[in-house]
């Protein structure tokens, strides 16, 4: 197993297999769209993350538009059309796929708003506060995604407690929105040896093939990041399905 777990966003401008980010399962891309570029998903059911800017898309006779923090899911074997006038990044994820599902437009606007999808975690006092936007979850019709955003508040910690799904799920998280600031991500199993302590700023990537990884964020500003968590066995998708290090409790809140 690859030891690159940390990439910044030039290194991301080609797809990445999972093989080369410690991983079984996930791809993914960064994509800076300034004109049209037509995406095939073969074998892989798709994500399309919108982190900067806006597109339109038509998929299936289904178009619209795109805007910072919209998602679309794209089926295995299907095709989308994507365009931006004035720019767009995206983050493309990819998992192995042979579900027929449906395309679909995923508004933030909607997921927001949404208490059953959009979740306040954590306490103010301990300085674990934070939201998190659940875009595929459990009870979408997808083979092995769950998709999402996790926000702080300035200098906050996320992922708190430590907690870790390796046996069942493999994770990518890819940082945006965050301005001038930096967050500090930790990966580890063994505290005295982490895998990763990396500084992360906008359009970074951190891999978590296994173990704990709480992050927290510089006191100039939020820790922002989309969560792909990918389950390594077909329809096994429980995003609380996790465990907790137990020297930080029992309790996930």
């Amino acid at each position: 197993m690859t030891n690159k777990l940390f990439y910044k966003p030039s290194e991301i401008k080609r797809r990445l297999q999972s093989s080369e980010m410690g991983l079984e399962y996930t791809s993914i891309e960064r994509i800076e769209l300034n004109n049209v570029l037509n995406i095939d998903s073969e074998n892989e059911e798709v994500c399309l993350v919108c982190l900067e800017g806006e597109y339109t898309f038509d998929c299936n006779g289904k178009s619209g538009i795109a805007v910072m923090k919209d998602m679309l899911y794209i089926p295995f074997k299907t095709n989308v059309s994507i365009a931006s006038k004035n720019g767009a990044v995206i983050m493309r994820y990819g998992a192995p796929s042979d579900l027929n599902s449906d395309f679909c437009h995923i508004k933030f606007s909607d997921v927001d708003k949404d208490n059953k999808r959009h979740h306040v975690y954590g306490k103010k006092d301990t300085n674990c506060l934070r939201d998190v936007w659940d875009f595929i979850d459990d009870s979408f019709p997808a083979s092995r995604l769950l998709m999402g955003m996790c926000e702080s508040e300035s200098g906050g910690w996320t992922a708190w407690p430590p907690h870790e799904h390796a046996e069942k799920r493999e994770e990518v998280y890819v940082y945006f929105n965050m301005d001038k600031a930096f967050g500090i991500q930790c990966v580890y199993e063994d505290m005295d040896n982490p895998l990763v302590v990396a500084m992360v700023r906008n359009g970074d990537l951190v891999s978590v093939p296994k173990g704990y990884h709480p992050s927290v964020g510089c006191p100039a500003g939020k820790i922002s990041y989309i969560y792909c968590m990918v389950s390594k066995k077909v329809g096994d998708r429980s995003f609380m399905d996790l465990h907790i290090q137990e020297i930080y409790g029992n309790k996930f809140e």
